[in-house]
């Protein structure tokens, strides 16, 4: 679904002066880094009388995230969860909240330190991919409680299949969808093992400026007016389209490492969300009505089906040979994940509550920029993503007396999932 933007940029001073209506009694005395305004939010840092370092965050967004006291909800649950020891990396604080004539929401919180996350940080394969993989598993850990009670969406592992497949749906009009691409997407779809898995918080619109490092390590990670329960996958397609492979390698040990549950084809789905992140942004043009959208859409797709060719995304099983062993109807078409398995498109852009992909957040694998075609295939690991950790740790009570959201189940659990603790939220 098509999130509707306002088009208003705000400059450094505008962001400044609103955010002295935001923290009554602020006194600003000049703006420092960062200082950016892209296509989803405009950022400022500013510095106060006292020398305080603080952040002005403007979304560009009037339908689609959190409302301010959602948002303030989940940042309150999260910061506990940091300050239980069940994240290791901090949140945005807000200091307050206010709103631009547009009626866009302003939110000023106190700078977490460090910089934001480069492009060239993914090339990097030393201390900042396991601090990523253990930042990622840690919040895939907490528990749906945490988002339950405050407007976040929750959606089953069938309720993200049926999206990704009401998206095929819409976009099947157009024609131009190439047909190789629709029989890899379909299959992927029709294959019941893949959406075998736990639904987790997830972060849902993972980008550069939303990751806040120092020396190697994941200081903080802000922008989490996307978060819902959902698939895991959203989160690691956006560290798998960037990575280099050695990178990937860090990071998929870390998280598994870290990851309680077990999540057997998180890889081959976050390499599905990823090229279906294409065919989103077509569904935008579409719904936008802006005809250059969609001629860019045509192109990437075909351009995505020219590199991808045949190559499946699963392997479909043969039929069993006479007096072989009969595995079962149940038994799913694949048995094993196909060397496909690293991502080479752009963050999963979900509809709402997850943003639309824009051309700034464009799936790797539709430039030649990178000097290679990974969504072919050409990363095959042996380890996977998502094995259990045993003995897991109990997790600290993170709630509070102004937190009353009731423990709800989690569903059935697929045939391969480790056990999890729940977390108290309620403080009781």
């Amino acid at each position: 679904m098509y999130r509707g933007c306002v088009s208003v940029e705000k400059s450094p001073l505008e962001l400044a002066a609103l955010a002295t209506a935001a923290v009554p009694g602020l006194r600003v005395t000049g703006l420092r880094p960062p200082q950016f305004s892209d296509e989803v939010v405009s950022v400022t840092g500013i510095i106060d009388t006292a020398g305080n370092r603080w952040t002005v965050v403007c979304p560009h967004d009037s339908v689609g995230g959190l409302g301010l006291e959602s948002q303030t909800a989940v940042l309150q649950r999260l910061a506990r969860a940091h300050d239980a020891g069940d994240l290791p990396f901090d949140v945005p604080r807000p200091a307050g909240f206010t709103r631009t004539p547009e009626g866009l929401r302003v939110m000023v919180h106190r700078d977490m330190g460090g910089r934001f996350m480069t492009e060239e940080d993914f090339a990097d394969a030393h201390v900042l991919p396991a601090s990523l993989g253990r930042a990622l598993a840690a919040l895939h850990n907490l528990p749906e409680s945490v988002c339950t009670g405050v407007d976040l969406p929750t959606y089953t592992a069938q309720e993200c299949r049926e999206r990704h497949q009401c998206l095929l749906d819409e976009v099947a009009t157009t024609g131009a969808i190439p047909r190789g691409l629709w029989d890899r997407w379909e299959t992927a779809l029709d294959d019941v093992a893949l959406w075998r898995f736990r639904t987790a918080p997830v972060h849902g619109d993972l980008q550069s400026t939303s990751v806040v490092v120092n020396d190697g390590s994941v200081m903080g990670v802000s922008g989490f007016s996307s978060m819902h329960v959902g698939d895991p996958a959203e989160d690691v397609a956006w560290v798998l389209a960037r990575a280099s492979d050695d990178f990937l390698d860090r990071f998929n040990e870390a998280y598994s490492m870290s990851r309680r549950a077990t999540d057997l084809h998180l890889v081959t789905r976050a390499q599905l969300i990823s090229e279906l992140a294409v065919a989103r942004w077509l569904a935008h043009g579409m719904h936008a009505e802006d005809e250059s959208v969609i001629q860019d859409a045509r192109a990437m797709l075909a351009e995505l089906a020219e590199d991808l060719g045949d190559e499946p995304l699963v392997r479909t099983r043969t039929a069993p040979s006479p007096g072989s062993p009969d595995r079962g109807a149940s038994a799913s078409a694949t048995d094993t994940q196909s060397p496909a398995d690293a991502p080479s498109a752009g963050p999963a852009a979900t509809s709402q509550p997850a943003a639309s992909v824009s051309p700034g957040r464009r799936p790797r694998s539709q430039g030649k920029d990178d000097g290679e075609n990974a969504t072919t295939g050409a990363r095959d690991r042996a380890g996977q993503i998502g094995s259990p950790v045993a003995d897991a740790s109990h997790i600290p009570d993170i709630g509070g007396p102004d937190i009353d959201d009731p423990e709800l189940p989690t569903g059935p659990l697929p045939f391969s999932e480790a056990p999890t603790e729940t977390l108290d939220l309620d403080g009781r």
